[in-house]
């Protein structure tokens, strides 16, 4: 990383020459003789440009503190040493690129550009990458990486797949100048040679090396006659092996379809990638060995398992002999024809027992007959014909006398109604001489608004009056 932007760090020196015309020149003056007077946006422009020209590539080490991280995915932070410090801001996209978690008190190296922050006239740094200073930091970034990938289930032992237990061809991501794939090699070859080796070259060490290494892992899972895939290198330093512990590594280890084994280093070196491999082996050799099997072994256990087939043949073979020399001795198979005698004796009993029920259930369906019949005969239609001519002869007779008898009844009931009403009707008063005056067809009660001269009415029981008031005596 380090080498791929010195190119960008050349330009300081030559930038900053170009910025001296800015520094040494005179304050400006107006063309009316007086000083220019700049406004404080304009003159931090200008010590922007300034700043940006000459510091455009940097590369700071420092200890980090006041590390905060906003809701936007931008980190801010101080980067100090024993006598000044700096602001610095991370911005998101640059961050998936830091392969570990920068926290207080951390002694990183970065690299990025000078700039100023306008609002607040602060000059800062943008950073693009960041690297940990020392084993310790390198020791922390993979405790972090660990703790992230543990807490996801990726090294569970249940998500594990089991290794074949006779591989035929084995893929193998590694260096192919390396010592380890000679080391493989050999040992497969020495084991049994009929296991094939695809083999992907792959850097192992330095930058770009965890892209070949996981690009490798998914080559190798597009083919289907792989069966097993060995990841691995020799032995060397933390920052050797440290491809190993990249998150892009072990992710395309983790998702991998074929069982992954992991052999970086020596057996007390420990990578991300052996926790995450669904088999660890301390070395690439180890690797080889846990990998393929002995091809003496395999031959000799399938000479074995022969011969235990054999023999549990023989012995079975022997049961069945004597099983059936007992039964050869038996009575019939001397005298076979007693074997169908007990059968014969059977057949004749199942005959006597149809026969019997097929009896018993011709008299029990006669009876149901029988008794349908009977039930016919009960429900004749003459039957019921004579005996409904009787029933409304006198049905006709009872019909007759309540019909007389509610006649009788409705007579006196209006009988008494127009006595009732004759009773009081009001004309029937007239046949006793009396009679109804009446003014304007209205009936008189007493004199009340009567006069002398005035034309009444005066209805009698047969006939009514037209009289005129000649004299009005008032009681």
């Amino acid at each position: 990383m380090i080498q791929n932007r010195q190119a960008r760090t050349k330009k300081h020196s030559s930038l900053a020459k170009k910025s001296d015309g800015f520094l040494d020149k005179e304050k400006p003056v107006n063309h009316g003789g007086g000083p220019q007077v700049y406004q404080v946006s304009e003159l931090t422009r200008d010590i922007k440009a300034i700043m940006e020209a000459a510091f455009d590539s940097v590369w700071v080490e420092g200890e980090i503190s006041n590390f905060n991280t906003a809701v936007s995915g931008h980190s801010y932070f101080v980067l100090k040493d024993e006598n000044s410090q700096i602001r610095c801001v991370l911005w998101k996209g640059h961050r998936s690129g830091i392969k570990f978690q920068p926290e207080d008190g951390d002694k990183v190296l970065l690299f990025g550009r000078i700039t100023i922050y306008d609002a607040r006239g602060e000059y800062q740094i943008v950073t693009e990458s960041m690297e940990p200073r020392g084993l310790g930091a390198l020791q922390k970034a993979f405790e972090q990486l660990k703790t992230k990938l543990e807490k996801e289930g990726l090294f569970d032992e249940e998500r594990k797949k089991s290794l074949p237990e006779f591989p035929w061809k084995i893929g193998v991501v590694t260096s192919s100048t390396g010592a380890a794939v000679k080391d493989i090699l050999n040992i497969i070859r020495r084991r049994n040679p009929k296991v094939s080796v695809l083999l992907y070259p792959a850097k192992v060490q330095g930058e770009g090396a965890a892209d070949e290494i996981a690009t490798g892992i998914r080559e190798l899972n597009t083919r289907k006659d792989i069966e097993v895939i060995i990841v691995g290198r020799g032995g060397g330093s933390l920052e050797d092996l440290w491809a190993f512990n990249e998150e892009l590594v072990a992710r395309a280890i983790a998702t991998s379809r074929i069982p992954v084994v992991s052999a970086v280093g020596h057996e007390i070196d420990f990578t991300i990638s052996d926790f995450v491999a669904d088999l660890r082996a301390p070395t690439p050799s180890a690797a080889a060995e846990l990998t393929v099997p002995l091809l003496h072994d395999t031959i000799q256990d399938i000479k074995t398992l022969n011969e235990t087939l054999i023999n549990s043949m023989k012995q079975k073979l022997r049961y069945y002999y004597d099983l059936l020399k007992m039964l050869m001795d038996r009575r019939f198979f001397h005298q076979p024809k007693e074997i169908f005698n007990l059968q014969i004796q059977r057949v004749d009993d199942l005959h006597s027992r149809l026969l019997r029920g097929l009896q018993q259930g011709l008299m029990i369906q006669q009876q149901k007959l029988k008794d349908k019949i009977h039930r016919l005969f009960q429900a004749s239609p003459e039957k019921n014909i004579s005996y409904l001519k009787e029933n409304v002869g006198i049905l006709e007779k009872r019909m007759f006398q309540v019909i007389q008898s509610q006649i009788l009844l409705h007579k006196e009931r209006l009988e008494g109604i127009l006595k009732n009403l004759n009773a009081f009707n009001p004309l029937s008063i007239l046949d006793r001489g009396y009679s109804i005056s009446s003014k304007d067809n209205l009936s008189l009660k007493d004199t009340e608004g009567i006069n002398p001269g005035d034309s009444i009415q005066i209805r009698l029981a047969r006939g009514s009056l037209d009289c005129t008031v000649k004299k009005i005596i008032r009681e």
